[in-house]
Parts: structure tokens; C-alpha cells; sequence
């Protein structure tokens, strides 16, 4: 997905997912909100992995793969198919990691 169309489906400027991805732009809670929407995705996976005092816990972090695989699947335009393919991830997961 281009900055452009991020931006559009969320109600801002590409300009302003620049700022956003650069970090000169600090992007609210409504914005966050409007983007997991978008990705079908809880707010709270962006803080996955960040301590109570907001300092990142290495061992709590997605791998790249993780973060690349949700990535992918969020640009897939078909609901009905990503919601299956979650269905099937959670299917393969092992138990103790559900």
C-alpha cells in the first residue's frame, strides 16, 4: 500500500504518513485507531513488545517475519479471505503460544 492510499483511507495527507513513518509527526490515538481498523488488526499490536515504562522488551518484540506476514495480510482487499487465513494461522499455531 502506497503513503498515498494509507492516507486516504485514513483521512491524511501522504505527506503526513511521511511525518508519521519519519517520527517528526507523533500520530494519535485516533489515528492509530483508524489504522488498525484499516488493517483489521488491535490497537494494542503497536505496543506489543514496549515495558510499562515504555522501554522496548527485546524478547517480547514480533520477528520481522511476524510483522512482514501481518503486513502482507492486511493488503489482502478480501475480508472474507483474510479472516480465513487468520483462522488458519490460529488452526497451525501451537497451542501454548495461543
Amino acid at each position: 500500500m502506497s503513503l498515498e492510499e494509507l492516507g486516504r483511507q485514513i483521512g491524511v495527507t501522504y505527506q503526513q504518513i511521511q511525518k508519521y513513518e519519519t517520527g517528526s509527526n507523533r500520530v494519535s490515538a485516533a489515528t492509530l485507531f483508524r489504522i488498525s481498523q484499516l488493517f483489521e488488526i488491535s490497537p494494542t499490536f503497536f505496543f506489543e513488545g514496549l515495558a510499562a515504562d515504555g522501554s522496548q522488551d527485546e524478547a517480547a518484540m514480533p520477528s520481522p517475519e511476524v510483522v512482514q506476514s501481518s503486513l502482507a495480510l492486511g493488503r489482502i482487499p478480501d475480508g472474507e479471505i483474510r479472516h480465513r487465513l487468520r483462522l488458519l494461522i490460529d488452526a497451525l499455531a501451537p497451542t501454548q503460544a495461543r
